[in-house]
């Protein structure tokens, strides 16, 4: 694989992360607000156990498809640089709009369970391939 590749990989991922770090607030307000029932309550109860992790699958649906597609977000790096990529970006907006830090360390806990189970998908899907030869 060429150098240039390379680095075109790193910064797909880099600016990947980065981007889902704001993409998941225009899921919540172009998407779920707009499109859900009226007479759910999206910002009380429901919201750190639904809402969010809603809105960060649906991002990561579209973030974590292009960078496994093209990016091999599989290998251990480049998916630990996309979540760290990710944390810095939410951190640094949820800070911006003044969110507690409490709030913050829940966004930050979905956001690496979320990698973390692509992380141990990667592992398996690595097992079987060694496996089957």
């Amino acid at each position: 694989m060429s150098k240039f590749k390379v680095i075109l990989g790193w910064v797909g991922i880099v600016l990947l992360g980065l981007a889902h770090g704001i993409l998941e607030d225009l899921m919540f307000i172009g998407v779920l607000v707009q499109y859900m029932p009226p007479n759910w309550d999206l910002t009380g109860n429901l919201f750190f156990v639904f809402t969010v992790p809603l809105a960060q699958l649906m991002t990561f649906a579209i973030t974590g498809t292009l960078a496994w597609r093209f990016l091999e977000l599989w290998h251990l790096p480049k998916l630990i640089t996309f979540w760290g990529c990710w944390i810095v970006a939410r951190t640094t907006f949820l800070t911006l709009v003044f969110n507690p830090i409490g709030d913050i360390a829940i966004y930050l806990a979905w956001i690496t369970l979320w990698c973390g189970l692509v992380g141990l998908y990667a592992q398996s899907k690595k097992r079987a391939k060694i496996t089957t030869g």
